[in-house]
């Protein structure tokens, strides 16, 4: 019964966490005719699913794409070479549908 707490405590301080990740390390840009552009800096342990996931929030936010979107391409980008290796950021280009 112990752990209980211990758990919530972490899934709340983990929860917290990603918001503030995303706040920090994301761009959401509309573009004309129903386009937009999402930059997500690729900080770990955060997947691919967790940038998507993230691009979602981004476009409810601005009541973007409510029937929803299309991912036309993607790109992975370098931002910087550091001690600790290549910072990378994943460009997401979509359409509303």
């Amino acid at each position: 019964m112990r752990t209980a707490p211990f758990i919530i405590i972490a899934a709340t301080l983990l929860t917290a966490c990603e918001t503030t990740d995303r706040a920090r390390a994301t761009e959401f840009e509309p573009l004309p005719n129903g386009e937009f552009r999402y930059r997500a800096d690729q900080l770990y342990p955060y997947t691919n699913e967790d940038l998507i996931r993230w691009m979602e929030t981004s476009l409810s936010e601005n009541n973007y794409c409510q029937n929803g979107y299309q991912i036309t391409e993607t790109k992975e980008v370098v931002r910087a070479q550091t001690i600790f290796g290549t910072a990378m950021s994943k460009i997401f280009f979509g359409k509303c549908k």
